[in-house]
């Protein structure tokens, strides 16, 4: 269990103890002093006066069992322009009851933060096989961006900065994201995979006039594997990913169309 400071609706630190949360409340936010009730023989959370109003200052984890749920928002205001004190221009990219790990997850994405308040909850953020891939995902990433000691003389194993290790980390994220919490299928929905040739990562469209080809329409060796959102070591097709033209363009109907420029125009594509 971990107790959460809160500021407005904003997660700002964790703690593992209550009396280094309140070490850290009163430093700056000021203390948070009315109990709420006992979960388990303990306040689940505690409320701070603002004015006249009372807000949520310090939480338990656990308090999920009462109705909270936390969020991973992703600030979409354009760069220095947002405090999120409150920030009204956001999207939400998950929710669940489990809070480590959609802070594991926001810390590969920029301006990003951890929301909590009561509201409804969402199974896939509950779902294990979400939890079991975060987690698998949040460990391979966290690796990836240490530097392992190494002799001098010999070429890191990873020649990319660690800009571009960020960079490809964010990208990730966004993708397994989106992967978990997009749209559901219906009739008409087309859905964007990624598909690994070799080290070479192409989109596909599924359903699509021509199935096992990618947007690029480039003729491939062999047969894809999807990409599972875990690989580091990978090239991005820049016509796929729409950064450079199509020679010729392909011809989409207008639901493979939106899907595909929907999917590289989110953040980290």
């Amino acid at each position: 269990m971990t107790y959460l400071v809160i500021d407005g609706t904003r997660v700002v630190s964790a703690h593992p103890t209550l009396a280094s949360a309140r070490s850290a409340e009163a430093q700056g936010i000021g203390r948070s002093t009315e109990p709420g009730p006992l979960l388990r023989g303990e306040p689940a959370w505690w409320a701070r006066r603002n004015g006249h109003a009372a807000e949520l200052g310090l939480l338990r984890t656990d308090a999920t069992d009462l109705g909270f749920r936390f969020e991973l928002r992703a600030c979409q205001a354009p760069a220095g322009s947002c405090c999120h004190r409150p920030c009204g221009t956001y999207a939400t990219w998950a929710v669940s009851r489990r809070y480590g790990l959609l802070s594991e997850l926001a810390a590969f994405v920029p301006l990003s933060w951890i929301w909590v308040g009561k509201r409804s909850g969402d199974p896939r953020g509950d779902a294990q096989q979400f939890l079991d891939e975060g987690q698998a995902l949040v460990d391979r990433l966290a690796g990836g961006l240490r530097e392992p000691l190494r002799i001098v003389e010999r070429l890191p194993a990873d020649s990319r900065t660690l800009d571009e290790r960020e960079q490809a980390a964010h990208a990730l994220v966004v993708r397994f994201l989106a992967q978990h919490f997009g749209p559901a299928s219906g009739p008409g929905f087309v859905a964007v995979r990624p598909v690994r040739y070799g080290r070479d990562l192409h989109l596909r469209l599924d359903p699509s006039g021509l199935p096992n080809l990618p947007v690029c329409g480039a003729i491939l060796p062999g047969r894809g594997a999807e990409a599972v959102g875990i690989e580091l070591e990978v090239r991005t097709c820049d016509q796929c990913f729409g950064r450079a033209p199509i020679v010729p363009p392909p011809v989409l109907t207008a639901a493979e169309f939106d899907a595909w420029t929907a999917y590289i125009h989110q953040p980290g594509s």
